[in-house]
């Protein structure tokens, strides 16, 4: 009894089905094209659409007739059902496999059957032929001879056989003679699964004496002549597949397409190319018909052992003359199922993607140099425009990112009187909480900070959980780096500042080599005339700020943090005070010892002022023998009272001037904001004029000659 559609739609289609063919690549794609093909001679193209409609499939006309996508179980019963209905025509499944081998002259299918050698090899090997139609049977040759073939065929599970499947495959079975130049074959359906037998039986007899003729009319010579027309297809069909593959310049869509063509010219649905274009970065994987813990299997075979690959593998080295780039592979049922000349195709894709990742890995490059010459270009306009160390740290770490694959940027400065190095810069995924100034590297507790200190040079230093020296291994743990590279920013006789730059993660994108070498020195290179020049920008600006016999703030600066104190709270308290000094008979000490005396006692008063404040409250001399200091966070009165007293506690001890110690006072006056004035003006005139009232009491006390303290 036949099978029907609704029969193998029913429960024997639920059977348990290969895990390897849970793709659904199950039929050649060449059945849809051949089918529709055989509808339209027979019915017209309006029935095309009607038997696609009918047949249940998603795929579309144009998919379907360029059969360049395998066919599931489902579809492609269905369109030999539809098809046979449609047309009318009991034969039709058998007419379309009778069509495989003249549709596919152009193939490399028809010279891989003639390149067997004889027919009778053909029919021997016909478990590889048929894996290029279908994979849902097994195919075995139970017995060949001299123009005959027995052939058995079996049902995989959960696959059953169906008549119009058994049908396509007797007119497939009569195809292998037109490769050589022959009548088709007859095929006898001796026994059949759709029928309820365990197996399908098929005799296969060919005229075996019918390429015997010498003339020119010969059978073998007319198959001579299809097989050199079509070589010559082929070859351009080659270079016209070669320039539609290559011709974007995305190189994933590039090795896709080449993936996909290898797939359909070798009739096997699975394909791996794994390649890699940059030895910081990983693979680049494209597979079809292959799922996602096979696609790991094979990626780890691959890398375990390239060179001996399983029988069932075939593997073509994706290489060309300028490197090594992966391996192509074509990954079948069993080994069975390979023709020797398929390597070949494989070799000739493998080739195509070596080509396209070329073109590809060069305009990278060159796209690559460009714009790290541009960013250094721009980092240099950048710098030029610098004013001071901060600003260059800035823009050094906003500018490194577009030289060098890293997660973080660091910029640290020397600074003399603190005898480390200052964070000044800082940005990327990883810049951490820690304000600018806050962190700083002792050369004393790292011996290669104090080596670079020692005889100062630009050398990358290479960091990661290997290295072994206490502040590298800090270093890391303090950013959650996996690694750094510290470049030192020095002339041959000053270590100026560092660069650092730090991964997160793939420690590899830090992997020491010349390319990454030669970016870092190149910002280095640049950064140290920078930081030079910022060294120098930085003493002219505190020349500009600062009095150059104290060394404090000098009256315009103070204005400034004045400014900026009052700013920060506009109108909340708590506010700011401002405190005025004179010294007391400053004159005196002038004229007596002389001027250098006087400006010792001036150094001195400095120093002490700066030992009686709180870190982050700022002491001017305004000129002459005036003071000032800024103490921020305080307004009331018994505040700006304690304050007053440890001033006027710093002159408690007399100074020590041109061998004599001596006592010096001091008027204070003081003035808060914004209890005694909102504007600034007015607080300094109140400080000032507070500052006066105290003198002249100090006057009129020494004038009546008591001890105004």
């Amino acid at each position: 009894m036949a099978t029907t559609s609704e029969q193998v739609a029913g429960d024997e289609r639920e059977a348990s089905r290969p895990s390897d063919l849970a793709d659904g690549a199950h039929f050649t794609g060449d059945l849809a094209s051949a089918l529709l093909a055989t509808v339209g001679e027979l019915c017209g193209e309006a029935a095309i659409e009607t038997v696609i409609s009918q047949s249940g499939t998603r795929k579309s006309r144009s998919v379907l007739e360029a059969g360049s996508q395998w066919l599931c179980f489902e579809e492609a019963i269905g369109l030999l059902e539809a098809g046979a209905k449609v047309t009318g025509d009991a034969l039709f499944a058998r007419r379309v496999g009778e069509r495989a081998i003249p549709l596919q002259k152009g193939s490399p299918v028809p010279q891989m059957l003639r390149e067997l050698g004889c027919l009778e090899e053909v029919y021997r090997q016909i478990s590889a032929t048929s894996g290029k139609m279908n994979r849902v049977a097994y195919s075995e040759a139970r017995a060949v001879g001299p123009g005959y073939a027995e052939i058995v065929i079996r049902a995989r599970g959960g696959f059953p056989r169906a008549r119009q499947h058994c049908e396509w495959t007797r007119g497939l079975l009569t195809q292998p003679p037109l490769a050589f130049g022959l009548p088709p074959a007859l095929v006898e359906h001796e026994q059949c699964a759709a029928d309820g037998a365990p197996c399908c039986v098929y005799r296969v007899i060919w005229q075996s004496d019918a390429a015997a003729g010498p003339d020119e009319a010969s059978p073998q010579l007319k198959a001579l002549r299809e097989q050199v027309q079509a070589m010559s297809e082929r070859l351009e069909s080659l270079f016209a597949a070669a320039a539609d593959l290559i011709e974007t310049e995305d190189i994933d869509l590039t090795l896709s397409r080449i993936t996909d063509r290898a797939v359909h010219e070798l009739r096997n649905p699975r394909c791996l190319l794994v390649v890699k274009t940059d030895e910081r970065s990983g693979p680049r994987v494209h597979q079809r018909g292959m799922e996602p813990a096979e696609v790991n299997a094979a990626l780890a075979r691959v890398t375990r052992d390239p060179l001996s690959p399983p029988a069932e593998w075939v593997l073509a080295p994706v290489r060309s003359q300028r490197r090594d780039y992966g391996v192509l592979v074509a990954i079948y049922e069993h080994a069975g199922l390979i023709y020797p000349q398929e390597r070949r195709i494989l070799e000739m894709f493998a080739r195509f993607a070596a080509a396209a990742l070329d073109s590809a890995t060069a305009l990278a490059e060159a796209t690559e140099r460009h714009r790290h010459a541009s960013a250094l270009l721009e980092l240099s306009r950048e710098l030029a425009s610098a004013a001071g160390s901060t600003e260059i740290a800035e823009r050094l770490v906003a500018a490194v990112p577009l030289v060098i694959d890293c997660d973080l940027v660091q910029v640290y400065v020397w600074e003399e009187a603190a005898g480390a190095l200052v964070r000044k810069a800082s940005t990327g995924a990883r810049s951490l909480g820690i304000e600018m100034g806050e962190l700083a590297l002792d050369p004393s507790r790292g011996a290669l900070l104090r080596d670079h200190l020692e005889r100062p040079r630009s050398e990358p230093i290479y960091i990661d959980s290997d290295s072994g020296d206490p502040w590298a291994a800090r270093m890391l743990a303090a950013i959650g780096a996996v690694a750094s590279v510290a470049i030192p920013i020095a002339t041959q006789e000053h270590l100026l500042g560092a660069l650092i730059v730090s991964v997160a993660e793939r420690p590899e994108r830090l992997r020491s080599c010349p390319e990454l070498a030669d970016r870092l020195l190149g910002v280095a290179a640049q950064a140290r005339c920078a930081l030079e020049n910022g060294r120098l920008m930085d003493q002219i600006t505190h020349q500009a700020r600062h009095d150059s016999l104290t060394g404090l703030v000098n009256r315009g600066h103070f204005g400034e943090h004045l400014q900026s104190a009052i700013a920060d709270r506009p109108g909340q308290a708590p506010g700011a005070t401002v405190f005025y000094l004179d010294l007391d008979c400053f004159k005196a000490v002038n004229d007596r010892l002389g001027h250098a005396a006087g400006d010792e006692l001036l150094r001195q008063v400095a120093e002490r002022l700066s030992e009686s404040i709180r870190p982050g409250d700022i002491v001017a001399r305004l000129g002459g023998d005036e003071f000032a200091v800024l103490v921020q966070g305080i307004s009331e009165s018994r505040e700006a009272t304690a304050v007053a007293a440890r001033l006027e506690r710093a002159f408690a001890a007399p100074f020590a001037l041109a061998g004599e110690l001596l006592q010096v006072a001091a008027s204070i006056g003081r003035a808060s904001w914004p209890a005694d004035a909102a504007a600034i003006e007015s607080l300094l005139r109140r400080a000032d004029a507070e500052m006066y009232a105290v003198k002249r009491a100090h006057k009129q006390a020494l004038s009546a000659g008591s001890n105004p303290r």
